[in-house]
């Protein structure tokens, strides 16, 4: 459960931009995670991750139209274990090959990285450090101000550090269909 409290932590951590260090229309990655616990017991992972924000125009029943912000991301587990994480903000899915299930969750508590960002003070050329909801964020640019790496402890004491690797931003528009966990029909389906 702690390690699903991360990923959902970290799922929702990438969803919005901020004008002092700006996530851009999407991107994909390499990643290297690391989750350490209170006991010092390490579960490493890597894998890919894309990310993607559109805005979309809503119309509702009295005929008014709303802009919304609709981001979307996977992330594609390949070491220690196979599986995927995707979410649009409001579900998570978890496709857990090993196990053979798919985990749905409501996200009912994100992180909103628009004001962790925007309460982000430099601490070096290239570090951030920001406390939002009690917990410390230090994130890391390379020099090309990407994303290179983000370290909490999380609301379990956990440890994350997440690494990512051969970042390319604003690719060629991929399609969202990339972006959605698809199981096979004869896994277990479980509601989170």
């Amino acid at each position: 459960m702690k390690i699903l409290f991360t990923l959902t932590t970290f799922a929702t951590l990438t969803m919005v931009a901020s004008a002092a260090i700006s996530l851009p229309t999407n991107f994909q990655t390499n990643f290297k995670q690391t989750i350490t616990n209170d006991k010092d017991r390490v579960i490493a992972y890597d894998g890919t991750v894309k990310f993607k924000n559109e805005r979309q125009i809503i119309i509702n029943e009295q005929g008014e139209s709303h802009e919304i912000n609709s981001s979307l991301f996977r992330w594609d587990y390949q070491n220690p274990t196979k599986k995927e994480v995707c979410t649009d903000g409001i579900q998570l899915i978890v496709v857990d090959h090993d196990l053979e299930q798919v985990s749905r969750y409501i996200v009912d508590e994100g992180i909103n990285l628009e004001e962790i960002l925007r309460v982000a003070e430099k601490i070096s050329t290239r570090d951030y450090k920001a406390t939002y909801k009690d917990i410390e964020y230090l994130i890391t640019l390379d020099d090309r101000d990407r994303l290179k790496k983000i370290f909490y402890v999380d609301n379990l004491d956990n440890r994350v550090k997440i690494e990512f690797e051969q970042m390319v931003y604003d690719t060629n528009n991929f399609e969202n269909s990339t972006l959605e966990c698809i199981a096979p029909s004869d896994y277990d389906i479980i509601e989170g």
